[in-house]
Order: C-alpha cells, then sequence, then structure tokens
C-alpha cells in the first residue's frame, strides 16, 4: 500500500475539480523511456484506460499513479503557486529509472 500525504486544502482543491487526479510519467529528455530523468504531471482527470494505474481512494478522492511511477517512502500532494496560478505538485517520486530489461 502507498504511504500517501495530503493537507485539508488539497483534498478541497480536488473534490472541487472533480474529485480524482491522475499521476502520469513525464519524459522530458527522452522518448523511448528505457531510462533517463522521469518526471510528474498532475491532472484532475481519470485515466481513458485505469488498468496502468494504482487506484488509492484518500479521503473521498481517487488517485490514480502511473505503473511507471516509483513512490519512495511517501507520496506528498499539495498546492503550489497562489490566487489564480494555484497548482498541485507533488513529492515523494524516484525521479531516475535505470534501463529496464524490456
Amino acid at each position: 500500500m502507498t504511504n500517501i500525504n495530503l493537507d485539508k486544502r488539497t483534498v478541497a482543491m480536488i473534490k472541487k475539480n472533480g474529485g480524482a487526479v491522475t499521476l502520469n510519467p513525464l519524459y522530458i529528455f527522452n522518448q523511448n523511456k528505457q531510462r533517463g530523468p522521469i518526471d510528474v504531471m498532475l491532472t484532475f482527470d481519470t485515466p481513458e484506460a485505469d488498468s496502468m494505474y494504482q487506484i488509492v481512494s484518500y479521503d473521498g478522492i481517487n488517485i490514480y499513479i502511473h505503473e511507471n511511477l516509483k513512490i519512495k517512502k511517501e507520496l506528498r500532494i499539495r498546492i503550489s503557486g497562489f490566487g489564480p496560478f494555484q497548482h498541485l505538485s507533488c513529492s515523494g517520486i524516484k525521479h531516475f529509472r535505470k534501463k529496464s530489461t524490456v
């Protein structure tokens, strides 16, 4: 089970925007996805096919975590920014991936 930490403000923002958040991998420099840095893109929606996602329910919301994202000890999702520039950010993701055996 994934250890997830969200504050009340973040949960309220996710509920206001549909009650679901999806964490997708974003391969910045290496599009073949074999190795290299991975960032995370958070969206307020549900994936079309949830077979590649781990679904975690937390305080009335659903969090979809892509299988290519590896969590360290704890996944923290917070609101960053201020006013109309608020957005979700997360920490606790392993940002480097070694070459896979595929």
